[in-house]
C-alpha cells in the first residue's frame, strides 16, 4: 500500500488520467480496476487529501520495487503538473 498526502481534487485527477493511460479507468474515490494482469486498488479522501493505492496482483514479470516505483512516479508528476507538493508513505 502506497498513501499519498496533500493530493488535491486536481492532482487526483490527473492520477485518474494518467490511470487511464494503463488502461486502468478510475471513475470513483474508491474501488479496483484490472488491465493488462495488473489489478490495483485504491481510496480517495478528498476532505483529507489521502490516496491510498496498492496494486494487488501483477504479471509475474513485474518486480514489486519496479511497480511501486511506476506508482509513485506517476503520482510525483501530477504534483509537479499542478504545482502541488505532498509526501507519500509505504504501508
Amino acid at each position: 500500500m502506497q498513501s499519498f498526502s496533500n493530493v488535491t481534487a486536481d492532482v487526483w485527477n490527473c492520477c485518474k488520467a494518467t490511470a487511464a493511460t494503463y488502461g486502468v479507468q478510475i471513475n470513483s474515490d474508491s474501488g479496483s480496476a484490472s488491465s493488462h494482469g495488473f489489478t490495483v486498488n485504491w481510496n480517495y479522501d478528498s476532505g483529507s487529501q489521502v490516496l491510498q493505492l496498492q496494486v494487488t496482483d501483477k504479471p509475474f514479470w513485474a518486480p514489486c520495487s519496479i511497480v511501486n516505483s511506476k506508482v509513485h512516479d506517476a503520482v510525483d508528476e501530477c504534483y509537479a503538473n499542478h504545482g502541488a507538493s505532498g509526501s507519500s508513505m509505504l504501508g
